[in-house]
This record gives C-alpha cells, structure tokens and sequence, in this order.
C-alpha cells in the first residue's frame, strides 16, 4: 500500500500570520493543489494538521501529541495511521505546482536497495519533505527523533536524488513565491533569473549520519 503524509501545520510567519495552505493559485488552495497531486499514485493520505476545506476525497487529518514540534514528530502522526503502508511518500504542503507524474518519477527511483528517493532542492540536496520512503524504515527512523528536530534527519545515509525541475519543487515561503507560482499556472512566464535548475534524472545523494 502507498500512503501519503502531507504535514500541515506550520504558522505561515513569512504571510503575515495568514494560513498560506488556504490561499488560491489557479482556483486551488495550495493545500488542495498538493493533495490532488498526491491522490494521482496515493492509495491513502493524511494531512497532519488543522482540519481544513478540501476538495480532494478521502483524505484524513490528524494531529500530533503535541503540535507545533515541526514536521518531524508530523511524520510519526502520519506515519501511525498507516501502519499497513509499504512505501509513503512525505510531501509539504506548500507545493501548488507538484503533479502526479513528477511523484511517479521519485517513485521509480525507489528501487533495489534504495530506503528513500528525493527531489533535489534549488541548492543540490535532497528535500526531506518531497520524497518517497520504505515505510518501515520510515517508521525506525522517525521513532527515535524528538520535536524540533531538523526534517533532513528523515533522509537515510544513502538517497537516491531525483532532478523533479523548478516547477514541481517551488515552494511558498513568502508573496514572491506565491506570485511566481500564480504566474506559472496562468501561462504569464517568470523573471529571468528564479531559482530552479533544469530537470535531469537521478543520481545517489551521500549524507552523514546524524
């Protein structure tokens, strides 16, 4: 079984306070943007944070112990609610441009011995919060991390990184962003300049154990 853990519980600082998973790109919430692009190849998903509108089916939403410890203890909520998954994939919840096929693309770089497959970030390393993992491992990993620990302690020594583009892996920390983002889904092009390199398949990311 696939599962999809989507944390959803940040406070949105760098909007003035607003909740930036409501705000609308192309007729979509940002929320519902990632969840539509997740319910391509999820068999289920759980959105852990405050339960909000959605227009996506069958998605549940939970919370955490003890909320606001960030998105590592989030994965664990998820995490426990699909206990029969045996691949999850962990994705933020501010990424209006992801899409069914770019998840597809980490998903088959999930093979042989390979525990987690990343998409490469706009600085070359692998994005914690846009990946696929074998669930069990997952599992392990996220058991012996405490609130507050940085989402890069998900990824194991050895990921498989995968090259999703700028468009899939744009995500919304501030108006710029948002803007970027509404530009792209209107066809009105963006400043020369934005980060994102092109796309370019995959290749094993090495990180040091924490």
């Amino acid at each position: 079984m696939l599962g999809g853990v989507v944390p959803a519980g940040g406070a949105s600082r760098r909007m003035d306070g607003v909740d930036k998973l409501s705000l609308d790109v192309g007729g979509r919430t940002l929320l519902d943007r990632v969840l539509a692009a997740a319910c391509a190849v999820c068999d289920r998903l759980v959105v852990v944070g405050p339960s909000r509108p959605t227009a996506v089916p069958n998605v549940t939403f939970a919370v955490e112990a003890v909320p606001g410890g960030g998105p590592v203890p989030a994965v664990a909520a998820g995490l426990d609610l699909l206990d029969d998954a045996d691949v999850v994939l962990v994705l933020a919840a501010d990424l209006p441009l992801l899409t069914g096929a770019a998840l597809r693309m980490l998903l088959d770089a999930l093979v042989d011995d390979e525990v987690a497959a990343a998409a490469r970030d706009h600085q070359g390393r692998p994005n914690p919060l846009l990946a696929a993992y074998a669930a069990n491992r997952l599992r392990v990993r996220s058991a012996g991390l405490g609130p507050g620990t940085p989402a890069a302690a998900l990824l194991p020594a050895v990921t498989a990184l995968v090259d999703l583009g700028p468009e899939a892996t744009l995500n919304i920390n501030g108006p710029e962003d948002l803007e970027r983002a509404r530009a792209l889904v209107e066809g009105r092009g963006v400043r020369a300049g934005d980060r994102g390199t092109p796309p370019g398949g995959r290749s094993p990311a090495r990180r040091r154990e924490p």
